[in-house]
């Protein structure tokens, strides 16, 4: 199925006029009353159940592997949808910034206690909005991206376009970017290749922009550093919650602790005595501790996600069918 593509003014055009649509669509069920969004919201969701089903159960066509009803191609018409979807969910992160902006903004105005971390908050965000729009600016607005490919296989020449043979290619491509190294730096990222083909990239090179020192010297390592100190306090609330005041207590404190043992050295070590080729090696620790993850610990693992997946279809079958209570669909409205 032929897809319409807009360049230059057109596309500029065609988007204002999606968002003007949107807006006006949005505003005029935001002032309608209950009853009309009701009905609104229940024919969107089983319009949108119903495409995802007829497009999931209906037998493809076994020449072209597509699933049609009479001229529709649902099978084409899945990626536009799944492409509006993206959309929504990006309102959705839109949402949660503005309710992050709100909650932060009215702890610094108020002064609440703990405000300062709220500062905090938005110096990281800004900071992290700043670098890393920067960084990924020119992928998304110029036209000739990726730069670094050769004429051939952009299918066209190039006037970004660099020799990967030449002795200075990366000080080059630094130079073709938008964004100062301090901000995009690629200097220690793409590297010619030994036989003089394409451009690859390095792995674990280092980098000397902001978004790199945010994310991966200090995200990453903040993040770290809090799971290691969340593994302590789990072990600990573990220890001060467990009261073996039963035999399924008893029994659960024992797995528990020949789990642990059995996946650590030390644990390990202390059966280590018994020889691997032995009768009796299914008796040290780690294949103990093996036996209870894989056969007592599993099966109950897909039984509980069973479940979980059951659960699952009767929450979509009940939303898909509004059936499920909430927002506009309380009695009396």
């Amino acid at each position: 199925m032929p897809t319409l593509q807009l360049e230059g003014p057109a596309f500029w055009v065609a988007t204002g006029l999606c968002l003007v649509l949107a807006i006006g669509i949005l505003a005029t069920v935001h002032f309608a009353n209950n009853q009309v969004k009701r009905a609104v919201t229940m024919f969107v969701a089983f319009l949108a159940g119903l495409f995802y089903f007829l497009e999931f159960f209906l037998p493809p066509d076994p020449e072209k592997e597509e699933v049609s009803i009479w001229f529709w191609n649902l099978t084409t018409t899945s990626g536009t949808v799944g492409n509006a979807v993206q959309v929504v969910a990006g309102f959705t992160f839109l949402l949660g910034i503005y309710n992050l902006v709100y909650i932060h903004g009215n702890n610094i105005r108020r002064r609440r206690p703990g405000w300062s971390n709220s500062v905090a908050f938005f110096v990281a965000f800004l900071a992290m909005a700043f670098f890393a729009f920067g960084r990924d600016a020119q992928n998304w607005f110029d036209p000739r991206y990726p730069w670094y490919m050769s004429p051939e296989s952009q299918g066209q020449a190039s006037p970004l376009y660099i020799d990967p043979k030449a002795s200075d290619y990366r000080q080059q491509l630094q130079t073709k970017l938008w964004a100062p190294q301090w901000m995009n730096d690629v200097t220690q990222e793409v590297v010619a290749s030994p036989d003089g083909g394409e451009p690859a990239l390095k792995e674990h090179s280092p980098k000397q922009d902001g978004y790199t020192l945010l994310f991966q010297g200090l995200y990453r390592s903040m993040d770290a550093t809090m799971f290691s100190i969340l593994a302590f306090y789990i072990v600990s609330a573990a220890y001060r919650a467990f009261r073996i005041k039963s035999r399924e207590a008893a029994v659960l404190m024992v797995t528990a602790i020949i789990v642990m043992l059995g996946q650590v050295p030390l644990g390990q070590a202390l059966t280590n005595w018994i020889p691997i080729e032995s009768p009796i090696a299914g008796l040290r620790l780690e294949q103990i501790s093996q036996f209870v993850l894989g056969q007592i610990n599993g099966p109950v693992q897909r039984a509980i996600g069973f479940g979980i997946g059951l659960g699952g279809l009767a929450m979509a079958l009940r939303i898909w069918l509004s059936l499920e209570r909430g927002t506009y669909f309380e009695e009396g409205n």
